[in-house]
């Protein structure tokens, strides 16, 4: 398999099920500014870290469906909508390039958990 570096105008697809995410993959200097940006005092953000990446490189999806079997349309406010677990798996895609960005989402986030479990 030979490596394919990232074009700006990429449009890749993450398949789950009958549905299909359109994305373009993330770089290691685009991932590290994210990371640098939501981190305060040593402390990463995982949850604003992986929204900031999906805002940007989640490009569309087909066949995401509400309770009533009718379409949802992409957009920034309807990813929030997605379920977390189906979060994590296009954030490993999109982060495929910088492999450090789904381990930084996913410690902050279970870290995140385990203080909500604490409180």
């Amino acid at each position: 398999m030979s490596v394919r570096i990232i074009k700006s105008d990429e449009r890749l697809i993450h398949q789950i099920g009958d549905t299909k995410f359109y994305y373009k993959r993330i770089s290691s200097d685009r991932a590290s500014a994210v990371r640098r940006k939501y981190t305060v005092r040593g402390e990463v953000d995982g949850g604003k870290v992986g929204f900031d990446i999906l805002e940007t490189h989640l490009l569309g999806w087909e066949n995401v469906l509400d309770w009533d079997d009718k379409p949802v349309p992409f957009s920034v406010e309807n990813i929030r909508l997605i379920p977390d677990e189906v979060l994590g798996e296009i954030i490993t895609a999109i982060g495929s390039a910088d492999g450090t960005l789904a381990r930084t989402v996913e410690q902050a986030v279970s870290k995140q958990d385990k203080t909500e479990k604490n409180s």
